[in-house]
């Protein structure tokens, strides 16, 4: 009996090891007690934070069993301090002993389970793009060519900069409770966070003009891996502040010849919004003050309408843009 009783114990010990093991691995957000497509659940490797812009409010930091900091937006890797310097979205965390800079935790994909009957399509990028994206979906659905969606899911800035993009964008791609996906189509755009709008490093909103080409070819080579049919949106302008603006248009001609390199063809929304309201700078643009500096609610469905839409249609048919 006894050799009996030591081969039970060791088995249960042996299960007991496995189980624990098996979710020392998987991080699933507290909000996410039954299964759900649009609750947080983070994957292997990471940790489920408390997070500002994510509707359901949590998120996922790229670190295994990390710090979650306290401020609601960063994290640091495991037994780290953070260390905070500003409030709110414009917080930077300093991660101690190590003197790294926090990460933004990342948002989640997007929150609507795909159709089954009809192509999908994502809108990848800025807060700009988040403005326009309901227009794009409106015109597309009513035509019967698309279900659109827009990732990432939450507010804020969207994908913000390129080095954000670089590493959020598996969840991006993902729905929240963690199914990857598999659009048709994916347009995309990255470029309004890294310089224009400040040239200050903040993680998840802000990134500097040396490192945009870089980040936007690791993200490009990712996607184009998906084997989905891509469009990349050339930045709209910041039609207020010349310098600015001018910021933008280097990094659309960086992105130009990223996106013809890689076989990719581009929408041009600077050129359409500038022909629109007239050269940089302009207080005012289609009769409101500030519009498209960057953003312009009045004006987000003549844009898709005039520019976007007609863009991604020819891309689905396989047409030259």
């Amino acid at each position: 009996y006894s050799s009996v009783i030591s081969y039970l114990v060791i088995t249960v010990m042996r299960t007991l090891g496995l189980l624990l093991g098996l979710f020392a691995t998987v991080s699933v957000c507290t909000v996410c007690t039954t299964p759900a497509y649009n609750h947080t659940n983070c994957g292997p490797g990471t940790t489920c934070c408390k997070f500002h812009w994510a509707p359901d409010g949590y998120g996922c930091c790229p670190y295994p069993e990390a710090t979650c900091c306290k401020n609601g937006y960063t994290c640091c890797p495991k037994n780290s301090r953070c260390v905070d310097k500003g409030k709110s979205w414009a917080v930077v965390t300093t991660c101690e002993p190590e003197g790294k800079l926090g990460d933004q935790v990342c948002k989640p994909g997007p929150p609507i389970p795909f159709s089954k009957t009809k192509p999908n399509c994502l809108v990848l990028g800025d807060s700009v793009s988040i403005g326009y994206t309901p227009h794009v979906a409106a015109a597309l659905k009513e035509q019967g060519i698309c279900e659109v969606q827009h990732t990432p899911w939450g507010g804020d800035g969207g994908a913000a900069e390129t080095a954000y993009g670089v590493q959020c964008l598996d969840y991006f791609l993902s729905s929240p409770s963690g199914v990857k996906l598999r659009p048709d189509f994916i347009l995309f755009n990255f470029g309004l966070h890294d310089g224009p709008l400040g040239n200050t490093t903040i993680p998840g909103q802000n990134g500097l003009p040396k490192d945009y080409l870089a980040g936007l070819t690791n993200i490009t080579e990712r996607l184009q891996k998906t084997g989905t049919k891509l469009l990349f949106a050339l930045t709209s302008p910041v039609m207020c502040n010349k310098t600015r603006d001018n910021c933008v248009i280097n990094l659309n001609n960086q992105a130009r010849k990223l996106m013809k390199s890689k076989g990719i063809p581009t929408v041009n929304l600077h050129d359409a919004i500038v022909n629109k309201c007239g050269p940089v700078p302009q207080p005012a643009c289609m009769g409101h003050k500030g519009c498209w500096c960057p953003h312009c609610p009045p004006g987000y469905k003549w844009l898709a309408d005039s520019t976007i839409v007609p863009a991604i249609k020819k891309v689905l048919a396989g047409e030259e843009v």
